[in-house]
């Protein structure tokens, strides 16, 4: 029987089970090596085989059959993900270039309305100046010559200039309530906009959180917006690879990186409270309009893992909460701000620190 438990194991690399022998005849009835060992159980226990190199080959292979199917599940969810993303981010991108067209013709409409009120304006003017000097001229024959004697022509002629008035005015009038509707229109238009930008990580809206000081600043560079939030932020900590890697950041649109901090220096007010503050991270940041993404993957970090680790005051900080900004390929069109998120109970006070500002850290995506 242990002859026979032996090669069986060799030859398919796993222990048998009690139907495995029951219904072939050049192996031993389960119920035989019941009667001999007590049970199928010690008898396996008595052989000592459950630890043979054989055995633990083939429980290595299973378990990394498993790994491998799950994996495969995984990254099938994600493509799907990734697929549904795209066609929402393929559907947002029209949304907002069929806005940015309407803007521009809307635009193109105001400027033309803008172009006919000054005309207007101006035949109204001239218009204006004639029965004027219309008026003075008949005051200036009524002082000379009886009314009766003022010429039918003339007449027809001061009336003609009057309506001509009343109608370059009515025209003005409509010319200005088209214009109101227009500017309606297209401050609607801006508003849609914004919030698409901000949909596909790029500018934020109208209503992006103020600075406290030097709000008016529009950085020149990526290295000048962190170097301003440094100095405006209260509730946002920087370590010097921020402004290392905001030195080596090629992003065409630094007023967007200062938008997104000062965004996220009102997000780690709100983290200050140790109590909480009613909402996680990912919901306050989603309200305040950043593009927030709550890590990195672990193969990633693992892959990269100088690119993910920062020191601040001697400590190793790992980074991994990030906010995307910027929509396009190239460094000069995306960009990333990396945080490491601090709850008190490690080296460093309780906080959000900014450790990367500028290009895309690597990962199983670049």
């Amino acid at each position: 029987m242990l002859l026979a438990l032996f090669r069986w194991t060799v030859l398919t690399g796993d222990l048998p089970r009690p139907e495995d022998w029951l219904p072939r005849e050049d192996w031993p009835h389960p119920d035989a090596v019941g009667n001999v060992f007590g049970n199928w159980n010690k008898f396996l226990e008595y052989a000592g085989i459950k630890d043979a190199p054989p055995v633990l080959r083939k429980r290595a292979l299973d378990e990394r059959e498993t790994r491998l199917e799950g994996r495969a599940r995984q990254l099938e969810r994600e493509e799907k993900r990734a697929a549904d993303l795209r066609r929402q981010l393929e559907v947002a991108r029209r949304k907002r270039d069929e806005a940015d067209a309407l803007r521009d013709e809307q635009a193109r409409r105001v400027g033309e309305l803008e172009r006919r009120m000054a005309a207007a304006e101006r035949r109204a003017d001239e218009a204006e100046q004639r029965v004027a000097e219309r008026r003075a001229t008949a005051e200036r024959s009524a002082a000379e010559q009886a009314p009766e004697e003022l010429s039918d022509e003339w007449l027809r002629a001061h009336e003609a200039a009057l309506a001509e008035l009343e109608q370059v005015r009515a025209h003005r009038d409509l010319l200005l309530r088209d214009n109101d509707a227009l500017e309606v229109e297209a401050e609607r238009q801006r508003q849609a906009i914004a919030e698409l930008s901000a949909a596909l990580g790029g500018t934020a809206s109208d209503e992006a959180v103020p600075a406290p000081d030097a709000a008016d600043e529009e950085p020149a560079s990526v290295l000048e917006a962190v170097r301003i939030a440094r100095e405006t932020l209260p509730h946002l900590i920087f370590c010097d690879s921020a402004e290392e890697s905001a030195a080596d950041s090629p992003f065409r649109r630094p007023q967007e990186i200062i938008d997104a901090l000062r965004k996220l220096d009102r997000l780690g007010e709100l983290y200050a409270d140790p109590d909480g503050f009613g909402a996680s991270l990912l919901q306050a940041a989603q309200e305040l309009g950043l593009n927030w993404r709550t890590g990195v993957s672990e193969l990633a970090r693992n892959r990269w893992p100088n690119a993910y680790t920062i020191s601040y005051d001697g400590a190793g900080l790992e980074l991994g909460p990030h906010v995307a900004i910027g929509s396009g390929s190239g460094a000069g069109f995306v960009a990333r701000i990396y945080l490491h998120v601090a709850d008190g109970s490690g080296p460093v006070p309780r906080g959000l620190y900014v450790g990367h500002v500028g290009r895309h850290l690597p990962d199983t995506t670049t």
